[in-house]
């Protein structure tokens, strides 16, 4: 699974119960487990993760303890070999988030403006995590039972935060012992695990020299599954900072595309495959057209903002192509900076008209922040008002909404009651785009 941010707001050690939010169809707990129950224990143990109770659910008999409206119920499950309990929990780790003890000069938490809600200051730096979701990792951070637990469980893929190869270098960017975490890294790759690993490139640091010795030590090194380079990400509230920290522009966004394109075609001719890929800023940035679908090797790193504009206007054009919408779009559209060129793109692509695009301007984290994800319900609000679009329903991406809320903690009915418009959010899909602008979903 790659999905990112689902985490806990427990602190590390805590132990909660899980609660069951679902018993899927065939499970042969039905009849048995409800949704809504706290799961207690498992063999006699309380799961701390799901990993736990992954490892327990492959026995053909199961013993649970559950916990409903206050009373306690002993069950006991037998099944096949093979075949799941088919429990769904609303967290995958128990006792907490592995938070993490390194202090990395561009920590995009740190340089979160105060008095939002308490998850979004959770510095994530758990394996569990990793393998479940697709949440990236230092390696920095983990003891002897956390690698001996991810050898014996056979964790992989695993996602890994390396940002460089040069152990002195990744120290200074990490604030700990980056040595540490390539050590691990090289351990892991040496047994055969499947690690996807990100750089995010600090200009005049990470960059340049730097980045082309991190990506001629994978090719020769370190034989990871995929390795995507992020840029660099400021605020407006970066003052616990370093100076000198700046984002990138255009020039330093083609001198990586430049990078990436030569270390690419040699990952090809020794692997057959591309490996090395840019997230789709530095092609807006550089004002460069975004790779072929066939160019990003099946997304490997999807979710890291690799790929994401292709795809989405890819599905776009061929939804396009089969289904024939009747009338005009009845539905206007709200997106981030960047994510403007990527709509328009992808209307012009499928050959849809008349859209009202409502282009938002991130000023509650800064003018530099374009990723529509990142849109505040405030901000919204602001350019609703100053635009006045004739489209009284808004299509926005549910990657803005966490929980249902927008980071600044309004709802999508806040800003309604403030505006007057209806914000519709839709999956980041450019099929779903084009049926729910023209009323179908």
């Amino acid at each position: 699974m790659t999905f990112r941010g689902r985490l806990s707001s427990h602190v590390h050690g805590n132990w909660n119960p899980p609660r069951i939010t679902e018993v899927r169809e065939g499970s042969p707990c039905s009849g048995s487990v409800m949704a809504g129950d706290l799961l207690l224990a498992l063999d006699r143990k309380p799961p701390l993760d799901i990993l736990d109770y992954m490892e327990a659910s492959e026995g053909r008999r199961v013993s649970l303890r559950l916990s409903r409206e206050g009373n306690e119920i002993a069950l006991k499950v037998r099944k096949g070999p093979g075949i799941p309990l088919g429990l769904v929990f609303d967290e995958a780790v128990f006792d907490g988030v592995r938070t993490c003890h390194n202090h990395c000069i561009f920590c995009f938490v740190d340089q979160m403006p105060p008095g939002f809600r308490e998850t979004l200051y959770i510095k994530d730096d758990d394996y569990r995590l990793s393998f479940y979701y697709g949440n990236f990792i230092t390696l920095n951070n983990l003891s002897r039972e956390d690698l001996e637990r991810i050898r014996r469980l056979r964790l992989s893929p695993l996602y890994v935060s390396l940002h460089t190869t040069d152990p002195v270098l990744r120290s200074s960017l990490m604030g700990g012992d980056g040595g540490r975490g390539l050590d691990t890294l090289r351990s892991l790759l040496d047994d055969g695990f499947e690690i996807h690993l990100q750089v995010v490139v600090c200009p005049g640091i990470n960059d340049g020299e730097a980045l082309q010795h991190t990506l001629h030590d994978i090719l020769a090194t370190y034989p990871a599954a995929s390795l995507g380079v992020v840029p660099l990400g400021l605020t407006s509230y970066t003052g616990g900072l370093p100076e000198g920290l700046r984002p990138h522009d255009r020039d330093s966004a083609l001198q990586v595309l430049e990078a990436l394109g030569e270390y690419q075609a040699l990952a090809l001719d020794k692997y057959g495959r591309r490996l090395f890929f840019a997230a789709d800023d530095f092609y807006l940035l550089a004002e460069r057209d975004f790779p072929t679908e066939d160019e990003y090797d099946g997304y490997p790193q999807l979710e890291n903002g690799v790929g994401m504009a292709r795809k989405f206007i890819q599905e776009a054009y061929f939804e396009a192509g089969a289904f024939i919408p009747e009338g005009e779009p009845v539905r206007g559209v709200v997106t981030g900076v960047a994510g403007e060129r990527v709509m328009g793109i992808a209307l012009e692509k499928a050959g849809i008209r008349g859209v009202e695009v409502v282009t938002v301007v991130n000023r509650l984290l800064g003018g530099s922040v374009t990723v529509t994800a990142l849109l505040g319900g405030t901000d919204i609000v602001r350019a609703l008002r100053e635009r006045k679009p004739v489209s009284r329903e808004l299509l926005i991406p549910d990657s803005m909404l966490r929980e249902g809320l927008f980071i600044d903690d309004l709802t999508p009915g806040d800003v309604e009651r403030e505006t007057g418009y209806r914000l519709v959010p839709v999956e980041v899909d450019g099929a779903r785009l084009v049926r729910a602008l023209c009323g179908e979903e």
